[in-house]
């Protein structure tokens, strides 16, 4: 199993990363690591939606923090800073993980300079995604949050019940609702006997937004 940020490597270095990987199957609800654990592994989203939260000790109640989806590592963090997990990841979807042996993967990134370059590459992209999140929070426009997770994960559309995606956009699920029924009226979401995206149309739509 390769893992998209690191399909350049070939050979002796995609064997070797390769030995020290294990995708493994979880279902909904299953815990990929507590808060508080130790990192003995990195953990890189295959396919499926992680949910990242932390628990209040005082009432036991969990509150959810973000939502990770597919091409992502959750928790990289506390093993490149050698600390405790200080945030829970649980399986919001069935879905599949990629775990990397954490001591042998950070020594393959001290003798592999394109190896270290590609996962600094990813860190670098995952510090702009979450600016991207961010935006996306304070986003007024509607239309073009739900727009962008639409051309960017068309399989969890049909995945996650409408709900799930109203909450990981920070929108109610009345908004979504009725914008979607707008996209369906203009023709960017096709339903027949099958439901597709009109992905075309709707990045020239998004380039107009900029």
């Amino acid at each position: 199993m390769k893992v998209d940020i690191f399909s350049s490597l070939k050979g002796q270095e995609s064997e070797n990363l390769q030995k020290i990987s294990y995708l493994r199957k979880f279902k909904k609800g299953d815990i990929i690591f507590y808060e508080g654990d130790i990192p003995e592994f990195i953990y890189y989203v295959v396919n499926g939606v992680v949910k990242v939260f932390k628990t209040n000790f005082n009432n036991g109640k969990d509150m959810t923090l973000n939502y990770i989806l597919p091409g992502s590592f959750v928790g990289e963090f506390a093993a490149i800073k050698d600390i405790p997990f200080p945030i829970s990841a649980e399986m919001e979807t069935d879905g599949e993980i990629l775990l990397i042996e954490k001591k042998p993967f950070f020594n393959m990134l001290k003798e592999n300079f394109e190896l270290e370059w590609e996962f600094m590459k990813y860190l670098a992209c995952k510090i702009q995604k979450n600016y991207e999140y961010c935006e996306n929070l304070v986003e007024k426009n509607v239309k073009k949050k739900i727009l962008k997770f639409l051309r960017d994960h068309e399989d969890l559309f049909f995945t996650l019940n409408k709900n799930k995606i109203a909450s990981i956009l920070n929108v109610s699920p009345e908004t979504l609702s009725r914008t979607l029924k707008e996209l369906k009226e203009e023709g960017l979401i096709i339903e027949r006997t099958v439901i597709k995206v009109n992905k075309q149309k709707i990045q020239e739509i998004l380039g107009d937004m900029q």
